[in-house]
């Protein structure tokens, strides 16, 4: 039989062995399952049209007008008020955009593209506007605004839209002579295609806000690779810590296993077998007396 001390630290024993264990068996659990998040989480997948409303923004005439004119300029105040314009779901072609941009110079400027030839040329022609974008976030076989090229199309028709909608604003401040320079600036003909500025304008716009969504882009997928790279150092905790379980499990099976045998041992021979045993055996000295003898 097992002394009270040992009891109690059997049972301290025990305690410890469950809550180590029980601990190391969760972080194991983790483990694992931080290795299947790493390993098997989606890739990052290029959201170009979850970006039109920070693209309009980067091409809104308003930008284009608060660098040209000065601030105290009728055209920059009248910039305070929003267009209300929405943007447009499809696919644009490139007459759609000629047609409102010379809306614009009609009413702004008195003036007008010459040919839609011309304005095609300055778009696609061997001297077209320069207008490059990262491959990584084009989806090419789309035929949505997952497609740069259609994008920018459909783009360049809003832009003419909402320069249309200025045109009011810009033939206020057309008369006034200190402003010439900004008007000469908006249609100066600018290398290496001899586009108009506020068409050039528009595809650097354009360009560097893609350019800039690519980096993110770029950057989410980095991330995507460093979480993968960490799965071998998760596996490697969750097979320590179960290495740690079995362990602390087998010490404790020992000392369980030894314990046990302690008790079967003490409990084999029944206590004070020995002491009866020594009242009724007889002594060497108990010699019995002859029949008949007196003490």
């Amino acid at each position: 039989m097992l002394s009270t001390v040992e009891n109690f630290f059997i049972r301290l024993l025990r305690g410890t062995v469950i809550a180590t264990a029980s601990v190391s068996f969760l972080i194991t659990l983790l483990a694992l399952l931080y290795a299947g998040y790493a390993w098997y989480a989606p890739d990052p997948v290029p959201n170009v049209p979850g970006q039109i409303a920070r693209l309009r923004k980067a091409t809104d005439p308003v930008e284009l007008f608060k660098e040209l004119f000065p601030p105290e300029s009728s055209v920059v105040k009248d910039t305070t008020t929003p267009d209300g314009i929405p943007y447009e779901i499809g696919r644009r072609s490139e007459s759609d955009a000629f047609q409102e941009f010379n809306k614009f110079l009609d009413l702004a400027l008195g003036a007008s593209f010459d040919n839609a030839a011309q304005f095609s040329s300055w778009l696609n022609g061997n001297d077209a506007i320069p207008f490059r974008w990262p491959t990584a976030i084009d989806n090419k076989a789309r035929l949505d605004d997952s497609n740069i090229e259609l994008l920018s199309k459909s783009l360049l028709y809003d832009y003419a839209k909402r320069l249309a909608f200025r045109a009011p604003a810009v033939k206020a401040v057309s008369k006034v002579k200190p402003y010439s320079n900004a008007l000469d600036a908006l249609t100066a003909a600018t290398p290496p295609s001899r586009a108009p500025y506020f068409l050039v304008w528009f595809y650097d716009k354009l360009q560097g806000e893609l350019r800039v969504i690519a980096q993110e882009f770029q950057e989410e997928r980095n991330q995507r690779f460093a979480l993968r790279a960490t799965t071998p150092f998760a596996l490697s905790v969750a097979g320590g810590a179960f290495l740690y379980f079995i362990f602390i499990m087998f010490l404790f099976l020992l000392v369980s296993i030894e314990a046990s045998v302690r008790t079967l041992a003490t409990s084999a021979v029944p206590v004070g077998s020995q002491h009866k045993m020594s009242v009724h055996s007889p002594s060497i000295d108990d010699t019995p007396a002859p029949a008949g003898s007196r003490a």
